[in-house]
C-alpha cells in the first residue's frame, strides 16, 4: 500500500492576519469563557489541471460584544495550493478535496494562529477543531437557497470597467 496521498499541499500565502489582545481580559480558574469562531471558505479550480486553490478566512470573536469576554480577536485569511496526482478520479476529486483539502488549509491557519499569538497578551491561542463535513453541508443548502429559478435571474446593469 502506497501511504503518499493523492491530494498533496503544494504552497499557501497569508492574504491578512489580525490579531488584538484584549488588555481588559482577566482569565479566572474557576470561569470559563468561550471564543466565538466563523469560518469561511471557496474552493477555486486552475483551469486545465488538477490543482485548486481554497480561500480561508477565519474570526474569532470578531463582535464587540464577544470580544469583551475573551482574550483576543483574531481575523486570518489564507490560501492554500493542493493538487491531485493525474492519475486520481476525477469524479472522487469533490469528496476528498472538500473535508480533506479544509482540514489541510485549516490546520495551517492553525499553526499561524499559535505562532502569532504564542508572544502575546495572554499566551497561545488553539483554534478549536472544525466540523468541516457540517460546515460544507451548511454552505451547500445556504447556496442552494440563494439560488434563483432561470426565468426569474435579472440581467446585471453593472458596467464592467476597460
Amino acid at each position: 500500500m502506497n501511504p503518499i496521498s493523492p491530494l498533496q499541499l503544494r504552497d499557501y500565502f497569508i492574504e491578512s492576519l489580525h490579531v488584538d489582545a484584549n488588555t481588559s481580559f482577566k482569565a479566572e480558574e474557576d470561569k470559563s469563557f468561550e471564543s466565538k469562531l466563523l469560518v469561511d471558505f471557496d474552493f477555486l479550480k486552475r483551469d486545465g489541471g488538477s490543482t485548486f486553490r481554497i480561500d480561508l478566512d477565519v474570526k474569532v470573536n470578531p463582535t464587540e460584544e464577544s470580544f469583551k469576554n475573551a482574550s483576543y480577536r483574531i481575523r486570518i485569511k489564507t490560501q492554500t495550493f493542493l493538487e491531485f496526482d493525474p492519475s486520481f478520479p476525477e469524479t472522487d476529486i469533490p469528496k476528498m478535496l472538500g473535508p480533506n483539502g479544509l482540514a489541510m488549509a485549516y490546520s495551517i491557519v492553525r499553526g499561524i494562529v499559535g505562532q502569532a499569538t504564542g508572544t502575546s497578551l495572554h499566551g497561545k491561542f488553539m483554534l478549536p477543531t472544525v466540523n468541516f463535513i457540517e460546515l460544507i453541508k451548511v454552505k451547500a443548502q445556504s447556496k442552494s437557497k440563494q439560488a434563483l429559478p432561470q426565468s426569474s435571474k435579472k440581467k446585471s446593469t453593472h458596467k464592467k470597467r476597460k
